[in-house]
């Protein structure tokens, strides 16, 4: 699992400890009642060229950078949602929803990151349901 903008780091005991704060995310949407399928999950840092980049998503897959996770929860919340915004629901940047913009100038706090997220959670699993039935 690969990406061109974040080289992965290898796993050892700091790189896990790191990872178990992003996957811990991805229980407390579990326990919030938000269905989501499995998630692959790295860390890493950017690449050359990419300095910039936090978190890239797609395909069932997330990677976090350390700068992401070193900034702060709001931050990590933020842009693990972000991700998984890209890597569950396909989503593309929307730059006039505080939580899909492209770039983060203040993430948003935990609160209004959820009520986004769920609300793409939602019409995720609706557009399942139609797309069952039909």
């Amino acid at each position: 699992m690969k990406t061109k903008y974040i080289k992965n780091n290898k796993m050892n005991d700091a790189t896990y400890v790191l990872r178990r704060k992003v996957i811990d995310i991805l229980y407390e949407a579990r326990n919030q009642g938000i269905r989501l399928p499995r998630i692959n999950v790295r860390i890493g840092n950017p690449t050359k060229g990419h300095e910039n980049v936090l978190g890239v998503g797609g395909r069932l897959n997330i990677w976090i950078t350390e700068k992401a996770i070193n900034r702060g929860p709001d931050y990590l919340l933020h842009v693990t949602l972000h991700e998984l915004c890209h890597a569950v629901y396909n989503l593309d940047h929307d730059e006039n929803c505080k939580l899909m913009a492209s770039s983060i100038g203040t993430p948003c706090d935990a609160r209004e990151a959820w009520a986004i997220f769920k609300r793409y959670s939602y019409n995720g699993f609706i557009k399942e349901i139609k797309k069952a039935i039909a």
